[in-house]
């Protein structure tokens, strides 16, 4: 050990370093961290980067003793007290120095560890006492003591010879900034049913407010032990560990890298030039479920995901992520579809609507239970941050609960102002939801608006939406009840299993494992951009749609649908592993689109595709109809002060309006406030009400 300071001295005089140093010395104390890469050590001296590792407490305590003499000797020396940090980083990802969240124990106490994993929450920043002053209330003696982390060490006896005459005097005692944290292993690596590890982080000094919550990040940290209170307030014989942070990385990577070897790099380009490329990733979605192929294939797009990283020339972020939307019958295997869909995905987290909250699913602001202030912790599209959140039984959740994604969705940024903190997490996540009818099955002559409790202004974010319905057809239920059964024979017979042939419809074409590689690497290096060919196809396909609406009065397409368009087009090259969207990538998005199109957002009246029927959550036909219906009611008004229900149907029904229908829409304006009934059998409109 006493050879450590004199070799860190000259490693830190060294022509690598000086000029780094005397860039440190200029920015101190502004910046009090003098950082330096463990492999630059390690080509300088390999027994003491092996040493920092075992021991690191002494040899950050030489490099810091030595940083500070070496700053002396250079051609700019500090005028005032130089004495910075010394933070390691980049430590080799080997075994035992890379460690997972959960293998952390009692062989990495004291030791210099790398630890990769997710933000789940931070603290407010807190003064934390360094050097305790304390004075003898009889004779005046003074001692320093150096605190141990959140132990404070008193003084047994003074040299006067008195027990317990040592008092705190707080302002001549030395403080730094302290900010803990949660670290969680990446939702990645979970697999099953493990749950997720965590381990608090304490950051101090310069460090703080360095993460916030939903952040992937890198820390090379000394694992270190604390004594645990009991409900009574004593020292607990069980302890709890915590990462002391030396250094904190931010991570670029949006999923796990999988390891992928370089025969299987080959096979994933070689499944890519395969002309049936897209019908095979469509018969590994979810293979033991029966048809769904349109949505099976939406889902792979969404997997794959568009383009990341586009931004406007004017600085806004345009969203590459897709959202999904199921919504139909009960039975239909929707969770079984998002449980595949879990095992499939690089990185994804899997929630239920009916067991979700609004935070849970955002950000929280929570009381910290170890003392005053509030903590601020991720939640599920936070976490999900570069991979798909998928949530089931989405109708379940509050209206408030899901009016705090709309953000989370759009801008891919989850605001929170709560507790007197406010601040923004990211959460460029793709969404897949899945919801059940509100009367129990699928309407199909009702708008999906008025058969969910879902808001139209959320199921707009939405670039595709499928109802699935369970129909009575005696052909298909013999297909799918063979299908099931199929599957339930080969389940229970490992034989049977064996000797499925590559052809038979309950087999993934392509091996869940592979599958997961294959998208792995596709978004890791496919980022493919529109060719003009495609732009005009997708062009054509819009202008096409809005000269149809006009000439049937509707908005049978938005703009919003021509970036969902491109973001289907993008996900198509993408899975060929091209950097170019071609044309075939433009037909495959817009076939998908009109198959949406057709499916949900039509008037079921008329007949004719209509945005409204989503966005406005009721058809634009439908609109006019409750517009016709007040324009009755208003004239008749001028003449009498209470209007009679018969009369407005009367009237209404020799402007074409059927007089069944004519009294539900007078019963949607009442319950819309539009109208009320001052007496049984008569109406007033709501702006005319006299107030007592």
């Amino acid at each position: 050990m006493e050879d450590l300071v004199p070799s860190f001295k000259e490693f830190f005089s060294s022509d690598a370093m000086r000029d780094y140093l005397q860039e440190c010395v200029a920015e101190y104390p502004e910046k009090k961290s003098v950082e330096v890469d463990y492999s630059d050590l390690q080509k300088y001296n390999p027994k003491i980067a092996d040493l920092l590792l075992s021991n690191p407490d002494a040899v950050i305590r030489a490099a810091e003793s030595a940083v500070e003499a070496a700053a002396q000797n250079l051609p700019n020396p500090p005028e005032k007290k130089f004495s910075p940090h010394v933070r390691f980083y980049n430590l080799p990802p080997v075994r035992g120095v890379e460690v997972d969240v959960q293998q952390l124990g009692a062989e990495h106490l004291n030791k210099l560890s790398r630890v990769e994993g997710v933000v789940n929450w931070v603290t407010v920043i807190k003064p934390l006492m360094k050097t305790a002053l304390w004075e003898c209330a009889h004779c005046g003696n003074t001692v320093k003591t150096y605190s141990d982390k959140n132990i404070i060490k008193q003084p047994g006896v003074c040299v006067c010879g008195r027990k317990d005459s040592m008092k705190l005097v707080e302002k001549s005692s030395e403080f730094n900034n302290l900010q803990r944290g949660e670290l969680q292993d990446p939702i990645e690596k979970l697999r099953g049913s493990t749950p997720a590890s965590n381990v608090e982080l304490w950051l101090e000094d310069d460090l703080v407010n360095k993460i916030t919550p939903g952040e992937r990040v890198i820390i090379t940290g000394i694992l270190r032990l604390r004594p645990e209170r009991d409900k009574s307030g004593k020292t607990s014989s069980v302890y709890a560990k915590f990462l002391d942070v030396v250094h904190v990385q931010k991570s670029e990577r949006e999923f796990e890298e999988l390891k992928i070897t370089k025969e299987e790099e080959e096979k994933i380009i070689a499944l890519s030039k395969n002309p049936k490329l897209f019908e095979l990733i469509t018969q590994s979605i979810a293979p033991s479920i029966y048809g769904y192929d349109e949505l099976k294939q939406a889902i792979a797009l969404q997997l794959f995901g568009g383009t990341p990283g586009k931004v406007q020339p004017d600085g806004e972020k345009i969203r590459s992520d897709l959202h999904v939307l199921l919504v139909g019958d009960p039975g239909t295997a929707k969770s079984s579809i998002l449980e595949y869909v879990k095992l499939v995905a690089p990185k994804s987290v899997l929630v239920s609507g009916g067991s979700s909250s609004g935070v849970g699913l955002t950000a929280a602001a929570e009381r910290d239970k170890e003392g005053e202030g509030w903590i601020l912790k991720a939640g599920a599209l936070v976490l999900a941050n570069g991979g798909i959140a998928i949530i089931d039984e989405f109708d379940k959740m509050s209206e408030e609960d899901r009016g705090a994604m709309h953000q989370g969705m759009e801008q891919q940024l989850i605001s929170i102002a709560k507790a007197g903190i406010v601040t923004q997490f990211p959460s460029r996540t793709a969404v897949l939801a899945a919801a059940n009818p509100k009367l129990g099955r699928f309407d199909p002559t009702q708008p999906p608006s008025q058969q969910f409790d879902i808001s139209p202004a959320l199921m707009s974010r939405f670039d595709l939406i499928f109802a699935i319905r369970d129909v009575l057809d005696e052909t298909r239920d013999r297909k799918m009840a063979d299908h099931i059964l199929l599957g339930h024979m080969v389940a229970s017979d490992k034989k049977k299993a064996e000797e499925l042939p590559q052809d038979s419809p309950i087999k993934p074409k392509i091996e869940k494992e592979f599958l997961q590689k294959y998208i792995a690497y596709a978004r890791k290096n496919v980022f493919p951009v529109l060719t003009r060919e495609a732009s005009e196809k997708i062009k054509d396909f819009y202008v096409e749609l809005r000269k149809l609406g006009a000439k049937q009065n509707t908005f049978p397409i938005t703009a919003r649908q021509i970036e969902g368009v491109i973001r289907l087009a993008e996900a198509s090259a993408k899975a060929r592993l091209s950097q170019r969207v071609e044309e075939e990538d433009a037909e495959r998005a817009i076939s998908l689109m009109r198959y949406v199109l057709q499916e949900v957002y039509v008037d079921k009246e008329t007949g004719k595709l209509d945005s409204d029927v989503i966005y406005v959550g009721q058809p634009k036909s439908r609109v006019d109809k409750l517009r016709t219906m007040l324009e009755i009611i208003s004239a008749l008004e001028k003449r009498l002060d209470m209007v009679p229900v018969e009369d407005v149907v009367k009237e209404a029904n020799s402007m074409g309006i059927d007089e069944h229908y004519a009294r539900q829409l007078v019963e949607v304006l009442r319950r819309q406030g539009d109208l009320y009934e001052p007496k049984t059998g008569f109406i007033k409109s709501a702006h005319k009400r006299e107030w007592g």
